[in-house]
C-alpha cells in the first residue's frame, strides 16, 4: 500500500538484523543509548544523549549532544547538519548508520508466521542447516532463528530454550537463570536435565561460586569436581554438588556507562557434568549472551513503557497548566494586550497572569519559578493560586506580596525561589509595579522613543521571610508599551552558544515599538527564531506587552500564544 503524505523518516536496522523506521513528526527527536530517548540504540559506544533531531520549516536539523564517539553525517563528523534526502547518519565508535528519507514512499506490510508456523519451522531447522555445520554454528542459528520473530518476542520460550541448550551440552542436572535484584540474585526460570520445569521453591544454588562470578565477571567451569576452597561451603555440602557451572550475564542498564553483570547463567549436578571442551565453552558462553540480549530488550521494552505512561501523564499535566494560564487576555478600556508562553517540554515554571482589582484598576504579573518541569508548574501554581486570593483580599499590592512571601518561606526550601514583576495600572494609565528579583522590565516611551528600565529592587519570593516589598510608581502615556520578559528570551542561545542577551532585546524594541504592540510581537518571536537556528530551547520562554492605545479603541481580542 503507498503513502503520499508522510512525514520524513528514519530507516535502520536492528541487531537482529529486523528494519526499523521512525516516522519524524515532533519538533525534536532524541536519539541516544538510554530508554528515555526517542530512538533507542543500545551500543555502548552511543552515549546516553547521543544527537537531537530538531523539525525547521522543511525537513530537519540533526546536532551532536557532545556525544563521546561522534555524530556523522555522509562519513563527516558534524556538530550541526541540515538534513537532505538521502543522508547516511552514523553515531557512535561502531558507526551505527540510519538512513534518512523525505518522505515514505512505499509501505510494505511485514507477514507474521502464526504459532504453528513458527514451531514447524524452528523443528525442521536442522535440515536447513548443512551437514558440516559445527555445533556452535548450529545453536548460534536455532537463537538467531528465533530472534528474528520479533513481533513473537517472548522472554520465558527464549530463557527455557537457552536452558535446554545448556543443560544437554553440559550434562547438568539443574539450570537456572537469575536476575540481581538489590544485593541478591534472584530465581527467573530453572529447569531439569529433563526439560521439567523448576518452580522458585526448587531454587537452590551456591552461593560462592554465583558470588565469585559476580564480583570477578569470569565464567567458572567445575565439571568432574569442585576446587577445593569451594568443596567445603556449606550451600555445596547440603546439595551435595559434584560440579558446577556459571557463567555472567552483562548489559548495559539505563543508568550504567557500561555492561555490567546484572544476571547469572548457573548450572550444577551432583555427579559429573560433561567434559567441557574449548568449543563447548564457547557454545555455553554464546548462550549467555543470547540471555543477556533477552534481559537487555526485556530493560529496553520496560522503558519504553514507562516512558509511554509519564509521557501521557505530562501531556494531561501539560494540558491543566493550559487551563490555568488565561484563556485570553483580559478586555482593558484604552490597553491592549500581548502574551507568549512556551515551557521548555511539557511543564514550564514561567506564567503570567491578570487580576481585576475594582472597575477601574487592574492588574498583571509575570513569574519565574526556580527550576523546570513538574515541581516548578506546582510551585508555580501554588503562587497564582495565592497571588489571586490575597491580591483581592488585602488592601494593596504590598501586603499581599509580603504575606505570600512569608508563606512560601515556611513551606519551600530555600533552593525554591521564584521571581516576579508585578503591576497595577488605572484607565488613566497610572499605577505602581513591584520588581521581586526579576530581571528589568522596559517601558517604551513613544514620545521621546526612549526606554526606561524598571527595577525596584525587591528580594526574591521565598527564600528569605524577613523580606518586604515596595511598589514604585508607573505611568503609560498614549503610545507607551510596557515589556515583561522571563530570562528565557535574553538566555536563548545559537548554535556558538552566545546568547540573544538584554542589548539585543533592547534595541529590537526601540525599532519595533513604533509600529505597536502587535508589530514588536512578531518582531520578538521572529528574531528568537533566527537567532537560535534550530537551537533546542533550554529555558522557558515567556513575556506580556501592555501598550497604551494612542486614541480610543474597542478593547482587544486576541488570544495569548502558547
Amino acid at each position: 500500500m503507498k503513502a503520499s503524505t508522510n512525514p520524513p523518516y528514519l530507516k535502520w536496522k536492528s541487531p537482529e538484523g529486523h528494519e526499523l523506521t521512525f516516522a519524524l513528526s515532533a519538533d525534536e527527536v532524541v536519539i541516544g543509548r538510554k530508554s528515555d530517548a526517542d530512538i533507542v540504540l543500545p551500543n555502548p559506544y552511543v552515549s546516553r544523549q547521543h544527537a537531537r533531531l530538531i523539525k525547521e520549516n522543511e525537513g530537519y536539523r540533526i546536532v551532536d549532544l557532545r556525544s563521546t564517539h561522534g555524530t556523522y553525517v555522509n562519513g563527516q563528523r558534524i556538530e550541526m547538519c541540515k538534513l537532505q534526502y538521502g543522508d547516511h547518519i552514523s553515531v557512535g565508535q561502531d558507526r551505527l548508520e540510519l538512513l534518512y528519507l523525505a518522505r515514505i514512499a512505499q509501505t510494505t506490510r511485514i507477514e507474521i508466521p502464526e504459532a504453528d508456523d513458527f514451531e514447524k519451522s524452528f523443528n525442521q531447522l536442522a535440515a536447513i542447516l548443512p551437514a558440516e555445520a559445527s555445533d556452535l554454528e548450529k545453536i548460534s542459528s536455532v537463537l538467531d532463528f528465533q530472534y528474528q520473530w520479533g513481533k513473537s518476542f517472548s522472554s520465558e520460550k527464549t530463557f527455557q530454550q537457552i536452558l535446554q541448550s545448556a543443560l544437554k551440552i553440559s550434562g547438568a542436572e539443574r539450570g537456572f537463570i537469575l536476575l540481581k535484584q538489590e544485593d541478591a540474585f534472584e530465581y527467573v526460570v530453572g529447569l531439569d536435565g529433563n526439560g521439567r520445569r523448576l518452580s522458585p521453591s526448587d531454587f537452590r544454588t551456591s552461593r560462592t561460586v554465583v558470588n565469585r562470578v559476580a564480583h570477578e565477571g569470569e565464567a567458572v567451569f567445575m565439571c568432574e569436581g569442585l576446587a577445593s576452597d569451594l568443596a567445603q561451603q556449606e550451600s555445596i555440602v547440603a546439595m551435595n554438588l559434584m560440579a558446577v557451572a556459571c557463567l555472567p550475564l552483562r548489559w548495559i542498564s539505563a543508568a550504567a556507562d557500561t555492561p555490567e553483570v546484572q544476571g547469572i547463567l548457573y548450572l550444577d549436578s551432583t555427579k559429573s557434568m560433561h567434559v567441557l571442551t574449548g568449543l563447548d565453552q564457547r557454545i555455553l558462553t554464546k548462550l549467555a549472551l543470547e540471555a543477556s540480549n533477552v534481559f537487555e530488550k526485556l530493560e529496553m521494552i520496560k522503558g519504553f513503557e514507562q516512558r509511554k505512561i509519564l509521557e501521557q501523564e505530562l501531556s494531561l499535566a501539560q494540558e491543566t497548566q493550559k487551563t490555568i494560564l488565561p484563556h485570553s487576555v483580559p478586555h482593558w478600556q484604552n490597553f491592549r494586550v500581548y502574551a507568549f508562553n512556551q515551557p521548555t517540554r511539557y511543564l514550564g515554571g514561567d506564567f503570567y497572569d491578570f487580576l481585576n482589582l475594582s472597575e477601574c484598576e487592574f492588574a498583571g504579573v509575570l513569574a519565574d519559578v526556580s527550576g523546570k518541569g513538574i515541581s516548578a508548574s506546582l510551585i508555580g501554581s501554588l503562587l497564582q493560586g495565592a497571588l489571586h486570593m490575597q491580591c483581592r483580599s488585602t488592601t494593596g499590592l504590598e501586603q499581599a506580596l509580603n504575606d505570600i512571601n512569608h508563606f512560601f518561606a515556611e513551606r519551600t526550601s530555600s533552593e525554591r525561589f521564584v521571581t516576579l514583576f508585578l503591576f497595577a495600572l488605572n484607565l488613566d494609565g497610572h499605577g505602581r509595579f513591584i520588581n521581586a528579583g526579576h530581571n528589568p522590565a522596559y517601558l517604551y516611551r513613544a514620545r521621546s522613543k526612549e526606554i526606561e528600565l524598571l527595577e525596584s529592587g525587591g528580594l526574591i519570593l521565598g527564600a528569605f521571610d524577613f523580606a518586604t516589598y515596595q511598589s514604585c510608581p508607573l505611568a503609560l502615556s498614549q503610545g507607551d508599551i510596557l515589556v515583561v520578559y522571563s530570562d528565557g528570551v535574553t538566555d536563548a542561545q545559537n548554535p556558538k552558544g552566545e546568547m540573544f542577551g538584554e542589548e539585543r532585546l533592547i534595541q529590537l524594541i526601540k525599532k519595533e515599538a513604533p509600529s505597536g504592540g502587535e508589530a514588536l510581537e512578531k518582531a520578538i518571536l521572529q528574531s528568537i527564531e533566527e537567532f537560535t537556528r534550530g537551537m533546542a530551547q533550554t529555558d522557558d520562554i515567556t513575556f506580556l506587552l501592555v501598550e497604551r492605545d494612542t486614541e480610543a479603541s474597542p478593547p482587544s481580542t486576541k488570544t495569548p500564544k502558547e
